[in-house]
């Protein structure tokens, strides 16, 4: 239906004569006559007073069907969702690029594409994030959604840090809300029934990745002169409480992504045994480190957690940085790193080789 036919279908709804239509936009009625048949349109500057008349939204004025766009909305949302979880990174962005085409006004789109550049050029070892700036900073010049704009300033964030943009990634985060005023924080005695547990399992799949990554940032903290807080053997300390608090969140040894923490805490004690030519220990702990790699690059974005606390939650997948997967990472320092030489003549070398090669894929 053409604006001149919507327009006269609301008019005669309202009971509103073409004259006095006229009257309180101040033109004429003829004007108004030549809208209803087509041979002109109104000016985009009276759109909005149009709309207050027949107390309508401009999308219903111009004749956009909401519910249709939200529909198709949403199926690009979920093809990308899906070609992300099948590793599919370059399809993931074009989907996005040809849904911002498409709608290049939905802010949800503009942020899923501005979030999936961030992790195609982290892969890519790309340093130029300027469309993800663009896109980013118009969601929070433009969108009131404040959950949109607090991903977009998440995302905005991470694009700067990977640009080497420290000083714009700091005053950005200075503008974040801090987690005391955060919604979930606000929640937790709050939330009821089922849609309330689904909260609770969210939010506690959170903060055991957040306590996680907080033990595994303070273990390497260094003081303003650059040097390590924690003693050696601390550190040691830490990385071992590192692991407990794993296997203890996750008894059935479903980690997901955050067997990324059990990877360098296993790395670092394999080390501390290595270098004291322990060789048992250190392999050992080496063999934990593979275990934690391949569980990292292998397990189901899709699969749920059968572990209690977060059973029936999937964590989805995670942003792979340019150097390729852990066990690709992992392979290469185990096959060609001349300090580990002597690890290569172990009957159980060729055996941990194998498994990382199963897991091992260039991004």
């Amino acid at each position: 239906m053409s604006i001149g036919s919507t327009i006269k279908r609301l008019r005669r709804e309202k009971d509103i004569t073409q004259e006095q239509l006229a009257e309180y936009l101040g033109i004429t009625s003829r004007a108004i006559s030549q809208w209803e048949c087509d041979r002109t349109a109104p000016d985009i500057s009276q759109l909005p007073a149009l709309c207050h008349i027949f107390d309508i939204s401009s999308d219903v004025l111009l004749g956009i069907d909401i519910e249709k766009n939200n529909e198709e909305i949403k199926k690009y949302l979920d093809t990308a969702q899906n070609l992300c979880h099948q590793a599919k990174w370059a399809e993931h962005t074009a989907i996005l690029r040809e849904a911002n085409k498409k709608f290049p006004r939905d802010y949800k789109i503009m942020h899923t594409l501005a979030d999936a550049m961030v992790a195609e050029y982290s892969r890519k070892g790309i340093k130029e994030y300027d469309e993800v700036f663009d896109l980013c900073n118009r969601i929070l010049a433009e969108c009131t959604d404040s959950i949109i704009r607090y991903e977009a300033m998440k995302t905005l964030g991470t694009a700067y840090d990977y640009a080497g943009k420290e000083d714009e990634m700091l005053k950005l985060a200075t503008e974040m809300p801090r987690t005391y005023f955060s919604y979930e924080n606000f929640m937790v005695y709050h939330w009821k029934g089922t849609e309330g547990f689904n909260e609770r399992q969210e939010y506690m799949h959170f903060l055991v990745h957040q306590l996680l990554s907080m033990i595994h940032c303070l273990k390497g903290h260094c003081d303003d002169n650059g040097k390590m807080i924690y003693s050696w053997e601390e550190r040691k300390e830490l990385n071992q409480f590192e692991i407990d608090l794993l296997e203890c969140l996750y008894p059935d040894g479903d980690y997901q992504y955050n067997a990324y923490f059990g990877a360098t805490a296993s790395y670092f004690i394999f080390k501390d045994y290595f270098n004291k030519q322990d060789y048992e220990n250190a392999w050992y702990w080496l063999e934990r480190c593979v275990d934690y790699n391949v569980h990292a690059d292998t397990y189901d974005y899709d699969a749920p957690h059968s572990t209690p606390i977060l059973r029936g939650y999937a964590d989805g997948d995670v942003i792979i940085e340019a150097t390729g997967n852990y066990s690709q990472s992992f392979l290469e320092w185990i096959t060609s790193d001349d300090e580990v030489a002597i690890l290569r003549a172990d009957p159980r070398y060729e055996a941990l080789v194998n498994r990382l090669k199963s897991a091992a894929k260039k991004p």
